[in-house]
């Protein structure tokens, strides 16, 4: 058994393709290479929640022949993971000829890149981050398919929407603010790791998402502002929403920004500082999360999502919400 717990009686390397019989792509096949293009990494289990009317072991070997044709990859920054346990899920990205269908079947340029090349190159930190995200987007997607009151709408839909002036911007969702540094006053960006939206089809309304995925590598808070810290990136989504940058930039009526983290001890540590940048208010546009919590929860949307006021779920409408 390998750690996919692959039962496959011929063991095949993990990293190092062999050749094998020609493929006949299923539609389960081109699910499978569209969501891996889309959060440009996932493990074996996200594909399992992608996929839940096939057996764990039918994924396992169906993800093992689609490497081994070459239509995904294993990013060989992953291989310190087996080294050290064996056991941890495998991490997919695409291959060259995935590249390929999704390419074609998105209408787009064949890609010029060597996803080979691109994917040995690629860090852990990376795609551990890209791991964390997908941890909460991918469900939320999967989970929209079976709500039946409830759209998701993913961050490319949302940006064809946004007024002209801010859609042509080379970074879309960036806000900024002005905030206090050393004596004065410096532009201080932030950027959101994702944007989503759910849709209420009962009442016809939005609820706009800003996501941060935080892998603990970043000081909660430091004593020079012209550092990174996420008390900084904290302080400037604060002052843009203050200043109405989320309806002047992208005609939002409303906007909250979700941090899913590493445990719950990161959690509280933020909401404190939400605390304290907002002089004891508190703020409902800050959720926060841990991944055992959003491990926790089989439905994404009825996950309680840590306030400084409590607990919230992102599953209900804006006319319900209170943005504290």
């Amino acid at each position: 058994m390998n750690g996919d717990g692959d039962m496959i009686t011929h063991r095949r390397p993990r990293f190092t393709r062999k050749a094998s019989l020609p493929l006949r792509l299923t539609g389960d096949d081109i699910a499978i290479l569209r969501a891996v293009a889309h959060h440009r990494f996932l493990r074996s289990t996200h594909v399992a929640r992608l996929l839940p009317h096939r057996s764990a072991r039918k994924i396992i070997e169906r993800l093992t022949g689609l490497y081994h044709a070459g239509f995904l990859d294993r990013p060989r920054a992953q291989i310190n993971y087996f080294a050290s346990t064996g056991s941890a899920p495998i991490v997919y990205a695409l291959g060259n000829k995935g590249a390929e269908i999704v390419a074609a079947i998105e209408h787009v340029p064949p890609p010029l890149t060597d996803w080979t090349d691109k994917n040995r190159a690629v860090k852990r930190p990376y795609i551990e981050h890209a791991l964390l995200l997908a941890d909460l987007m991918l469900p939320l997607e999967v989970g929209s398919r079976d709500n039946g009151a409830i759209k998701f709408v993913g961050g490319g839909a949302l940006l064809a929407s946004l007024p002209t002036g801010t859609k042509r911007h080379d970074s879309p969702w960036t806000m900024t603010a002005r905030l206090a540094q050393g004596g004065r006053r410096a532009a201080i960006s932030v950027v959101p790791d994702a944007v989503f939206a759910l849709h209420f089809k009962e009442f016809d309304q939005r609820s706009f998402f800003f996501v941060e995925a935080d892998r603990a590598t970043m000081p909660i808070t430091r004593s020079d502002m012209s550092q990174s810290s996420f008390r900084r990136k904290l302080l400037s989504y604060l002052a843009a929403h203050n200043e109405k940058q989320h309806v002047e930039r992208f005609g939002f009526s409303n906007l909250r920004v979700l941090t899913l983290t590493t445990s719950s001890e990161r959690v509280a540590s933020m909401l404190d500082v939400v605390r304290e940048i907002t002089s004891g208010r508190g703020s409902g546009m800050f959720l926060f999360a841990d991944v055992g919590m959003i491990a926790a929860n089989p439905d994404p949307f009825t996950t309680p999502w840590q306030t400084t006021s409590g607990f919230v779920r992102i599953d209900d409408p804006p006319r319900l919400q209170n943005s504290g």
